[in-house]
């Protein structure tokens, strides 16, 4: 917007129509500056939006894996203890103690399950005040750039 001053004073304007265009571009280039700082901005929250739905879709994800470990187990056992009762043994013993050993390794399955859900959630949880921040430094370091030009 620099330039339009010069035109205008080559095809003869006067000095207050050249001072005017000088202002109104510099208007003009403010009121962009702060579109694209309030952009920035919109596009940090949308990445944080989207962002946050990942992390919920995530945690969802993971539950149902959970559950569908946890299912899994029970007929394992079930699987166990009827084995256990057709070869006529007591559930006593050696056959108590495996299907103990087989309940506790499901169980740490299905923890191991829910834990990698919530760090994929934290993960993404995180990536999304990553970007609301960065939308916001955006936005600050357009002003400042803009407000140099001027000062």
């Amino acid at each position: 917007m620099a330039f339009l001053p010069a035109i205008a004073t080559a095809m003869g304007a006067s000095a207050g129509t050249v001072a005017t265009m000088g202002t109104v571009g510099s208007v003009l280039s403010g009121v962009g500056t702060v579109i694209g700082a309030v952009g920035a901005i919109q596009g940090g929250k949308a990445e944080q939006s989207a962002a946050n739905f990942n992390a919920a879709s995530a945690a969802q994800e993971a539950q149902a894996r959970e559950n569908a470990q946890r299912t899994a187990a029970q007929r394992q056992l079930g699987a166990i203890r009827a084995g256990v009762s057709k070869s006529g043994a007591r559930m006593e013993g050696t056959p108590l103690a495996v299907l103990s050993e087989s309940a506790a390794n499901a169980e740490i399955d299905a923890l191991n399950t829910r834990y990698s859900g919530q760090r994929e959630s934290a993960l993404y949880t995180a990536r999304g005040q990553n970007a609301r921040t960065a939308g916001y430094l955006r936005a600050g370091t357009s002003l400042l750039s803009s407000a140099g030009k001027y000062f």
